[in-house]
């Protein structure tokens, strides 16, 4: 189904951080849907680009445990023409996410539980965590970018590494690999991920969130010898490879087992 790719203005979106908290926070604590759907229904709120996207509903998390999965590859296809500028413009995906994906944002909302469930409903809902790690955080926005960085078009099964990622606690890996400055070039991605991969397949590591920021810290201490950019995905593979288990707070499967 073809739509137009909607972006907040400039002005909701400045009175809708500011005044989150008092005005706005209640309605998503709450799942007010109808509420959230008038605000974000209104012409002076929301404002239609001239990006057309093929839209198509969400899987809600709550009813199919692989939904994440499932829905990334959705939001992949139906949005990866759009560019890296218009991808990282949190007005598009605070749009997107109250208007066509509303259910699924509120259905994410309503899984998160404890003590930081104010704050974790919202750092999803606006960007107050700095672009970059924002991305990571936005029910939607993630999905993108996490696939945009993760998918290898020249490997047998383009989106393996996407979906190994998207196993288990993704989104806190998400949010301490992704943001980093360090992951902006997919060669350096995807050489870390098929690293880490194979060594928690040679039964070497246990994944949790220091096998992906431990990584980061190692290529941050070698961009400090040779300039990573010109290394190709092999080239980062192997350093990661032969030095990430040498790393603190990588947890090998020798510590697990003492």
């Amino acid at each position: 189904m073809k739509k137009l790719v909607y972006y907040v203005s400039d002005d909701f979106l400045d009175e809708f951080k500011t005044n989150f908290n008092s005005n706005y926070l209640p309605l998503y604590l709450d799942g007010d849907k109808e509420k959230i759907k008038e605000i974000f229904s209104n012409p002076e709120n929301v404002i239609e680009s001239s990006i057309e996207f093929d839209y198509a509903d969400l899987f809600l998390e709550s009813e199919d445990p692989d939904a994440n999965k499932k829905n990334m590859k959705i939001i992949w296809e139906s949005l990866k023409h759009l560019s890296i500028s218009e991808a990282s413009n949190e007005k598009l995906w605070i749009a997107l996410e109250n208007t066509f994906y509303l259910d699924y944002h509120l259905d994410q909302l309503k899984l998160i539980s404890g003590k930081t469930r104010e704050a974790s409903v919202i750092s999803r809902t606006i960007f107050n965590r700095g672009n970059k790690r924002s991305l990571m955080i936005n029910n939607i926005a993630s999905l993108w970018w996490i696939a945009y960085y993760t998918i290898n078009p020249e490997a047998e099964d383009p989106f393996y590494l996407t979906n190994r990622f998207m196993e288990g606690t993704y989104r806190g890996n998400a949010i301490a690999y992704f943001s980093s400055n360090l992951v902006s070039n997919k060669n350096i991605v995807l050489g870390t991920l098929e690293a880490i991969y194979e060594l928690i397949d040679e039964g070497k590591m246990i994944e949790n969130r220091y096998s992906y920021s431990s990584a980061n810290k190692l290529l941050n201490l070698t961009g400090g010898v040779v300039i990573l950019d010109l290394l190709s995905k092999d080239e980062i593979k192997k350093i990661v490879k032969d030095n990430l288990l040498k790393m603190e707070n990588v947890e090998t499967v020798s510590e697990k087992t003492i």
